[in-house]
């Protein structure tokens, strides 16, 4: 099964989402992560690291792994996505080459509301990581 290493740049209560080219064969004209299928000879901290760079002109400074989750959309699709929490990194954020056509920053609010978010599972980790943490004991 293929293996995706995607970014969650959060910064201001907001993550930073790109809009997928209508031409990507996967989720075309959705909103996803940055990142990209790990290669042969890299682990997913490596992918991260090289995507994020390659796709939206950021180096990552500190990330830590949010979660892992397999995702069988579309049908016949099936791979296992590593998604980090990047909450430090050096570059402005900005399209590189074709692969997205736009770039948005969304709070938990506009998430939840968004339907055209991928892959689906992408939400909920999300939210858990964009929503102050509460029933903590001190």
């Amino acid at each position: 099964m293929p293996e995706i290493a995607i970014g969650a740049l959060i910064g201001n209560g907001s993550v930073l989402f790109a809009r997928r080219s209508s031409e990507r064969r996967m989720h075309p004209d959705r909103w996803s992560l940055p990142g990209g299928h790990v290669e042969d000879g890299e682990d997913a901290e490596t992918t991260l690291r090289r995507e994020l760079l390659e796709e939206i002109g950021v180096t990552p400074q500190h990330w830590l792994l949010a979660g892992e989750f397999a995702s069988e959309s579309p049908p016949g699709a099936s791979a296992t996505f590593h998604v980090y929490h990047v909450d430090r990194w050096q570059g402005s954020p900005r399209l590189i080459g074709d692969e997205h056509t736009a770039l948005r920053w969304f709070t938990a609010a506009e998430m939840e509301c968004e339907t055209e978010l991928a892959p689906p599972q992408l939400a909920e980790m999300l939210l858990k990581l964009l929503r102050p943490k509460t029933n903590q004991k001190a």
